[in-house]
């Protein structure tokens, strides 16, 4: 497929590679590409210096034969303006990122006039992805899929936690509940285990199925403590006050410490029953005085990666149950990791996660194409939902009889109201819909039909 990135940030950079990587034509534009050496020197990607809303330079990369234009610029207003060029100009698709929280209620209505094929909103989406994880007791990341039937958490293993040293059998028979752990991410590298896998201390486990299951086996796994309520957020970003909104319609106590005065009156006046304070969080006597250790939650949203990574380890350091840290440079993921930090949220990486699905649906809109995605284990390991067209070769045939690639798990199978999770006797059926475990780094899937050989 043409594909076009209007603006080289973090999002544009990072879809560019995550879209090439997929075999697709990609081309970005941008103004400036100061210290973007590493994606201007790859020869699969096209660049063109140049102004996104000017229409000749639109035309010039390529865009009225593009399959899609993605526009993630720095404004919303930028971003609505390209897609709408675009589309006159003659892509087939647009996507644009709009950030601001005064749009959000009102992109369902605006869309089909600006011709927008899809909005993403990196803020909001990694507000609903925190949230979730709040919302489970112990999960260090959480989302869902088959239309929130379906958990996908992830735990780690301390020193204290009754896993440690099971087998995945051990552990099987001790639950005796339908979850299913389809990935074990053990250092640097990602497993998907059989029933002779052991787990270790300071594995991160990646665990799949129904809420009340996830909840039986944390209690079963002895990872049942008090439910989040006492929230605190650093930082008063956007995904601050769309995750503050999220949180006290749950009922919790969410306090924000911002320390931009104007920032932090104007989010107090935004956020009814949030209590928004107006101090610097680099001064710890400021969180001891804000209570801290009385947290059952810290989430560090400041711009700064390094900053929310110090805040966290404080946090760490005085006993907090649950900690998140948002890191927008892919290079500072291991830092974290070394710094002790289970829970990392990349927005750019979250949104990217959208706009993938969204491609990989158009190159297959006649055969059983992704509906939904997640990656972890650095992209190596992706959880993908598929509904079952007509187009796949292994219909209602036996699971045992069908001749799968490596690394490839079937991990739960929804039928109308039913959730299955699946043996070798069972099928999948037309109008099934899958949820695929897949450990690749040479084949991409992107419909059902390429995981089996």
């Amino acid at each position: 497929m043409k594909i076009v990135v209007a603006g080289i940030g973090k999002l544009g950079e990072y879809l560019a590679k995550m879209l090439v990587k997929e075999n697709n034509e990609v081309t970005v534009i941008d103004l400036n590409f100061t210290g973007k050496e590493e994606l201007i020197n790859n020869e699969d990607v096209n660049y063109i210096e140049a102004n996104a809303l000017d229409s000749q330079s639109l035309i010039e990369a390529g865009v009225q034969n593009a399959d899609l234009l993605i526009s993630a610029m720095n404004e919303d207003s930028k971003n609505i303006v390209c897609a709408l060029l675009a589309k006159k100009i003659g892509a087939k698709n647009t996507i644009a990122r709009i950030r601001g929280t005064e749009y959000s209620d009102s992109m369902n209505y605006i869309s089909e006039p600006l011709g927008l094929s899809m909005s993403i909103n990196p803020e909001n989406l990694t507000a609903m992805q925190i949230t979730q994880t709040l919302s489970i007791p112990n999960a260090i990341d959480a989302t869902s899929f088959l239309n929130g039937r379906m958990d996908v958490i992830s735990i780690k293993i301390k020193e204290d936690n009754k896993l440690k040293d099971l087998t995945i059998e051990e552990i099987s028979n001790k639950v005796k509940n339908q979850i299913i752990i389809c990935a074990i991410e053990r250092e640097d590298t990602v497993i998907i285990p059989n029933g002779t896998t052991k787990v270790l201390l300071g594995d991160k486990l990646h665990i799949t199925g129904k809420r009340e299951d996830v909840n039986k086996f944390l209690k079963v796994a002895g990872l049942i403590n008090t439910k989040t309520k006492n929230v605190m957020i650093i930082g008063g970003s956007k995904i601050a006050e769309y995750l503050a909104k999220s949180l006290t319609k749950m009922n919790m106590n969410v306090k924000i410490i911002e320390v931009n005065e104007k920032k932090a009156k104007e989010l107090s006046e935004k956020l009814d029953n949030v209590l928004v304070i107006n101090a610097d969080a680099s001064d710890q006597n400021i969180l001891y005085e804000e209570g801290i250790e009385k947290c059952d939650a810290i989430v560090s949203l400041t711009s700064i990666d390094e900053e929310n990574i110090v805040y966290s380890m404080f946090a760490n350091l005085v006993g907090v149950k649950k900690i998140i840290t948002k890191v927008n440079h892919i290079n500072l993921d291991g830092v974290s990791k070394k710094a002790n930090i289970d829970s990392v949220i990349a927005p750019h990486k979250i949104a990217a996660n959208q706009v993938v699905k969204y491609v990989r649906a158009m190159e297959n809109s006649k055969s059983s194409q992704c509906d939904a995605i997640y990656t972890f284990g650095e992209g190596v390991f992706e959880i993908i939902e598929f509904k079952v067209k007509e187009n796949f070769k292994c219909i209602d045939m036996h699971l045992k009889d069908i001749e799968f690639k490596n690394d490839i798990l079937v991990g739960a199978i929804q039928r109308g109201k039913n959730i299955i999770y699946p043996n070798g006797n069972d099928k999948i059926k037309l109008n099934d819909k899958v949820l695929i475990i897949s450990k690749s780094r040479e084949k991409v899937i992107k419909e059902l039909n390429d995981v089996v050989k």
